[in-house]
């Protein structure tokens, strides 16, 4: 007898999607390949949404294949009355090689926003001789492919065509916070206490328990 396949979303949008904060600030940050940033920003509280994509170059539209002077970079918006720069700042700091200078492509950036991120940036790094990362004015962030948007969701098939399901457009997907959790959850980033810490992520019970036992097994590495 064939044993039904039990759905691992509810079906419906994420409680944690229905009701997003009134005012986000965005922070844009290059530190390595964008894939572990992306899940490690995604799993935070306070951060809305993330995106990958590159940013500190001169082509216009990069591309993967094509950077054009162009760093891989990870932006994101955050709830400023759930999280603040300086820890954002600091997770930046704390997860990748800040002295590394040997490629464009991977360097450690940080692009600020206004004023107070960029006086912060400088203290950050004035504390610290051996950091090399770049900090420069925010001009553009260009989109990276849709491959590369949540990549560490997309190695979990089920899981990621369970939530492109409730999302079908690329945009939506991408901006979802419970996306963004999900994809950080699943490389091992993230604080669960509990299966009950999932419940506002629209999955359903097969599904929820999928991503607590592969967050228990998952070894998170970030980048260098």
């Amino acid at each position: 007898m064939w044993k039904a396949i039990r759905p691992l979303n509810t079906g419906d949008i994420p409680a944690l999607d229905r009701a997003p904060p009134r005012e986000t600030r965005t922070a844009t940050f290059a530190m390595g390949c964008f894939w572990g940033p992306d899940a490690l920003f995604g799993a935070l509280p306070g951060v809305v949404r993330t995106r990958v994509g590159y940013a500190g170059g001169n082509e216009s539209f990069p591309t993967y294949r094509n950077l054009g002077g162009h760093t891989e970079t990870v932006q994101l918006d955050y709830d400023p009355g759930v999280t603040d720069y300086i820890e954002l700042l600091n997770t930046f700091m704390s997860h990748h090689d800040t002295s590394y200078t040997t490629s464009v492509q991977y360097r450690s950036m940080i692009f600020y926003h206004n004023r107070e991120q960029e006086a912060l940036a400088l203290k950050a790094k004035d504390e610290d001789p051996s950091v090399n990362t770049v900090i420069r004015r925010y001009s553009h962030f260009y989109i990276a492919e849709d491959y590369h948007q949540k990549y560490h969701l997309s190695t979990h098939g089920s899981l990621y065509r369970a939530f492109r399901s409730i999302y079908p457009g690329m945009k939506d997907f991408v901006d979802s916070t419970g996306v963004a959790r999900v994809n950080g959850y699943v490389s091992g980033y993230g604080n669960i206490t509990s299966e009950d810490d999932l419940k506002t992520l629209g999955l359903s019970e097969t599904g929820i328990r999928r991503v607590y036992e592969i967050w228990k097994r998952a070894s998170p590495t970030c980048s260098r």
